[in-house]
């Protein structure tokens, strides 16, 4: 048994004690019984020789326990950083954004309705979403969900975004559009490759499952395919790790957000005056009706969702001064 957690930590960078031997055991016994197999290593060799029952063990054992929003002031924070009140000029590309691992689409999903409720445009922003299960990434095109990926009491984003169907909601065109899904693993050696840097990235609750190697490797590419003003959002737990891989806190209460550590700027309060905030790319900001609400507070019509202005101050945290970026 234990060639065979080498062999996933390996290939996916797992480390046993994160969800426990017991259960990896029982997972691959599953698979064993699956394939008509009763000793370890016997099974070990048919993992080394089939890419195709490896591919089933992995589904089989990564978590992809997810939902829409989760950790809300997250992406309140995104929405608030990317679609600030004072337009730049126009902008030579997209802004780019990638949600790894992006499980059955709920987080990149939620991205995208962040943005669009913020004024965006769906032709202003792109997202990459990528995930190793083949799995999530079918259920995550598909685009609908059950009542178990909406948690929480602000909901109003689903009658914005989502058709009833019976117990199950379909996810609406608009938001499908900017979200790209694709098959991929962040500890291999083709990650991404020749892909240019992304202005925010959203790895959360990934690196608590990976041994120090694989965190150290990780953490390394995220770094590299972050863009130089980039942002990077990680669990709640995972922030500390960030600060011993060239990552610095970005000082902004409970996004659990990290900038590199050489764009170091002076401080300024993170809800303080607009001007301290990184201006917006072009067209996330379009005129807006006056007296509009932060979003998830008061729900917006749904026809004419409405952008989120700074909230008042609830920390005193400061965060590095955000300047302006054309992507």
């Amino acid at each position: 048994m234990r060639s065979i957690e080498n062999l996933l930590r390996r290939h996916i960078g797992l480390d046993t004690t994160a969800i426990g031997a017991t259960l990896i055991e029982r997972t691959v016994r599953r698979r064993m019984k699956q394939c008509g197999l009763s000793q370890p290593g016997t099974y070990h060799q048919r993992l080394t020789t089939d890419p195709h029952e490896l591919e089933q063990l992995v589904e089989a054992i990564v978590v992809t326990e997810t939902w829409f929003f989760r950790d809300h002031e997250t992406f309140h924070t995104l929405a608030r950083l990317a679609c600030h009140d004072q337009p730049p000029p126009p902008p030579t590309a997209p802004l780019r954004l990638l949600s790894l691992p992006c499980a059955s689409g709920e987080e990149p999903y939620s991205i995208a309705m962040a943005l669009l409720d913020a004024g965006a445009a769906d032709t202003t922003f792109q997202i990459d979403a990528i995930d190793i299960s083949i799995h999530a990434l079918a259920r995550a095109q598909q685009a609908e969900y059950g009542k178990n990926s909406f948690r929480g009491n602000q909901l109003d984003y689903r009658a914005r975004h989502f058709i009833p169907n019976q117990d199950r909601y379909t996810l609406s065109p608009r938001v499908r559009r900017p979200v790209k899904f694709e098959r991929g693993n962040i500890l291999a050696a083709d990650f991404l490759a020749g892909s240019p840097p992304y202005d925010f990235i959203f790895c959360r609750n990934l690196l608590i499952y990976f041994d120090p190697a694989a965190q150290h490797l990780a953490l390394s590419k995220l770094h590299q395919h972050l863009a130089p003003d980039g942002v990077l959002f990680v669990g709640p737990a995972e922030l500390p790790l960030t600060t011993a891989h060239g990552f610095v806190h970005a000082g902004l209460p409970m996004a659990f957000a990290c900038r590199k550590s050489e764009d170091r700027r002076p401080t300024a309060e993170v809800r303080g005056p607009k001007t301290d905030l990184r201006p917006p790319i072009s067209a996330l900001r379009p005129q807006r009706p006056p007296n509009s609400k932060t979003p998830g507070n008061t729900p917006p019509p749904a026809a004419t969702p409405k952008p989120p202005p700074s909230a008042p101050p609830t920390s005193t945290t400061t965060a590095p001064a955000l300047k302006p970026t054309t992507c």
